[in-house]
Order: structure tokens, then sequence, then C-alpha cells
């Protein structure tokens, strides 16, 4: 095997990208044993995307550690119109670059998708690969992340597995169509796992999925005319610049809060009403959507200090500190965009590195550990763990 690749973990995704061409739903698996076998810190993000640049649209094949509303958000405002998609259209089949070789990094900053999107995310740079092409659609792999990592390994790695996850594509018929289908349809909406809101020119109610009714309903959203109650006036203000359509602004993130209940993460996102299959309602006409869902949050200081004491990778770590601070495998499927069976995969992982055989253990071993009285020190200075 090439350079620093170890045939052990190149032959395990091989395996997957293969069962993926049989089962689909297997593609988030093989995406996240991809950037967890490979990848740097804080570069654990993949996406298998079809997209369209001329009108620009798209549909995910799979993600990996790609929020639902991160992705909703994708789909309707950057898929095929951003600087990655359009110049990365070009690219020889079957090769893997980095951004820079593509963009100059000064204009990818200064563009919507950099400046309303990925810069939430921390995120300036990617590997792109380049799987398929017809007509105007391609289907692109892209592994964003932090600009200043080496990812020598990873783009190695992305080039020697670009043919397989060809042929891994073409084998299924269902994720090998072109034809892209519109991404935001109501039936699609009505089966969301996220609440999802429509919003006229006014912040007007003209549709709610069954958890958007849901969300309304626990955090008296609207009132019975179906205007929608904000929380502040900045935020309304936010939202109304989103439906002109010569508003500089693409999306806006936000947090509901209200008395005891959790906080929900959301995302208000413009939407072009005649380019958008389900826009059109009964309610009217639908300028802005918004997605909201239960986002849990763990402390980037406290993932560097787990994955450095016991050995993990950034995606384990973010696993185990979820855990650990309370919250479900389920959990970390909704906030990462993954599969159960792509966490139980990261699950697998602690547990050979920790020498826990139940998650309970995990629980425990890290909430026993000096992860959080040392968090005043820099990672660099905590001791080594006793073998």
């Amino acid at each position: 095997m090439a350079g620093l690749i170890e045939t052990a973990d190149f032959n395990a995704v091989v395996s997957d990208i293969y069962e993926a061409s049989l089962s689909p739903a297997h593609w988030d698996l093989a995406l996240t044993g991809l950037v967890n076998r490979f990848g740097r810190e804080r570069w654990d993000v993949a996406m298998l995307v079809w997209e369209r640049v001329e009108p620009g649209g798209g549909r995910f094949i799979a993600a990996s550690g790609v929020h639902e509303m991160a992705r909703a958000a994708y789909l309707q405002l950057f898929a095929g119109r951003n600087l990655w998609s359009v110049h990365g259209h070009h690219m020889p089949i079957g090769s893997v670059t980095h951004s820079d070789q593509l963009v100059a990094r000064a204009d990818f900053l200064a563009s919507p998708f950099y400046r309303d999107f990925l810069s939430m995310f921390g995120m300036e740079v990617a590997l792109l690969g380049s799987l398929d092409r017809q007509a105007s659609d391609h289907l692109g792999l892209c592994l964003p992340g932090p600009s200043g990592c080496d990812v020598s390994r990873l783009q190695e790695a992305t080039g020697l597995l670009i043919p397989h996850i060809q042929r891994a594509v073409r084998i299924s018929r269902r994720i090998g169509e072109a034809e892209l289908a519109a991404a935001n349809s109501q039936a699609a909406l009505d089966h969301a796992p996220s609440a999802v809101l429509l919003l006229d020119e006014r912040l007007g109610l003209v549709y709610a999925n069954p958890n958007g009714r849901a969300l309304i309903e626990d955090f008296h959203l609207a009132d019975a005319a179906g205007q929608l109650h904000l929380p502040s006036r900045d935020l309304r203000e936010a939202l109304l610049q989103l439906t002109g359509t010569d508003s500089a602004r693409y999306c806006h993130p936000f947090r509901l809060q209200r008395g005891g209940l959790d906080g929900l993460a959301a995302m208000a996102m413009r939407i072009n009403p005649d380019r958008v299959g389900g826009a059109h309602t009964a309610g009217g006409t639908a300028r802005v959507m918004v997605v909201a869902a239960h986002n849990p949050k763990v402390s980037e200081e406290g993932v560097d200090r787990v994955r450095e004491w016991f050995g993990l990778t950034h995606a384990e770590a973010r696993l185990a500190l979820l855990l650990a601070e309370g919250g479900r495998i389920e959990d970390y499927c909704d906030l990462r965009g993954v599969s159960v069976n792509a966490a139980r995969f990261l699950l697998k992982g602690i547990f050979a590195k920790t020498g826990c055989n139940r998650q309970a253990q995990v629980v425990q071993l890290i909430n026993a550990s000096p992860i959080h009285w040392a968090s005043g020190l820099p990672v660099s200075d905590l001791p080594q763990p006793v073998a």
C-alpha cells in the first residue's frame, strides 16, 4: 500500500464502500470510516453529493458529520452554485485536489458560501474528488476542514479510494441516477426528522411539518392567525432581510430558548419559490425556511483533551464526550448526520482504545478522568496516561 496508508484501514473502508453499492444506507458508514481512519483532528466531515450547476441544485447520496439543518441549507442555497462546485465541475473524473488549487483562497473567503455558511463551522479549505459527470450534473466528494493542517494522508487515501467509490455508485441504480429530484418537496418536508417552518414575506406561517407544529406549540411561536412570534426584534429583522431577493444574506443561524425547555438550534434560509417544489403551498408562497432541531453541544477543548488522553480520533472523542455529558448515541447521530450503524462503528473504536466493553463504562471512565479539572491547562501539559 502506498505511502502513509495502512492496508487494514484501506481494506476496511473499501469493504464498506462495496457494501454501500448494495445498500445505499451504508454510505454514511463508509464515509465515517474514511474520515475517521485517515482524517486529522477536525477533518471529520464528508459529503457525497450529486450537483447540477445549470441551474444550481443537488441531492445528498450520503454525508458524515453534517447535521440535518446544514444539509438542508446547503441544498437550498449553495448546491451547484458555490465556487468549489462550479470550478470542481470541470475536474478530471477520478481526480482529487485541494480547494486552493481550484479557487484562490481570498476569493473563496469573500464568497457567500464561506461568509454565510462555512465560517460558522471554522472550515476554509477542502479536499474535492470528482467521481462522475453527466452534462450539467456531477457527482462529487467533498471533505472540508480547517486550514493549517497536513492532510496528505487523507488526500492519498481518498485518491486510492475514488475508483472504488466510482464503481460502487455505478453498481447501485438508486444512487447512480443523474436526474435530480426537488430537494424540498412537501412530501419530503412532511417526513423530515427536523422541525420545518415555511414563512411568507411578512414572516407569516404558510406551512409547518408535524415536528414544526410541535415546535410552535412547545415554544409558543405563532398566534391563532399564524403570525410568527420571534424572541427578539433583531431576530425578526434578520429574517425579514432574508425575504428580499436582493438580500446579501443567504441564511441566519439562531437558537430558540423558552423557560425550562432545552434550547434548540435553528437556521433560517432564503428560498426561491420559483425553483423549490413545495414553496407554493395552500397557505401562500414561502420566502424563508426555518429548520430547527436538538443540537447537543460539546466543547472542542473537551474533545481535544479526550482525544489526547485516550488516543481516540476526533470523531471518537466527540462521541465519547457527548455520552459522558449525558447525551445518547441517537443525539450524536442527529448532530452529525450519520446512522446508528456509523455511530456504533465509532463506539467500537472507543471500546478498543479504552479497554471498555460497555457504554456505561466509557461514561464512567471519562467522568473519572482529569478532563474537566485540568481545563485551564493546554493539552500538552496534561500528564501521559499510565499504561
